[in-house]
């Protein structure tokens, strides 16, 4: 599913228009960002956990030249599923 399909599938459900929904995804995924951006954890009830995690700088060998490449430390964000996601992929 793309954020188009998604798009159409709230129009339908919610008796919105394609306008209307794509605003309304669009602010939920901006604001999801918003808030991981600022280092907060956001929790949806029965979806999941979107969060972020600090990854440490390291030196690695580079496979083809073998030349030493240095990786800065990173923030990344990561998703935990739910329960009820669980249930339904299993």
């Amino acid at each position: 599913m793309t954020k188009k399909d998604l798009i159409e599938v709230v129009a339908q459900k919610a008796k919105l228009s394609k306008k209307a929904a794509k605003g309304a995804v669009e602010t939920f995924l901006n604001e999801i960002m918003k808030s991981l951006s600022g280092g907060e954890v956001v929790k949806l009830s029965g979806f999941g956990t979107f969060k972020t995690k600090m990854f440490k700088g390291k030196t690695i060998k580079a496979i083809g030249s073998k030349e030493a490449k240095k990786i800065v430390a990173r923030r990344m964000p990561r998703y935990i599923p739910g329960t009820k996601i669980k249930k339904m992929v299993k």
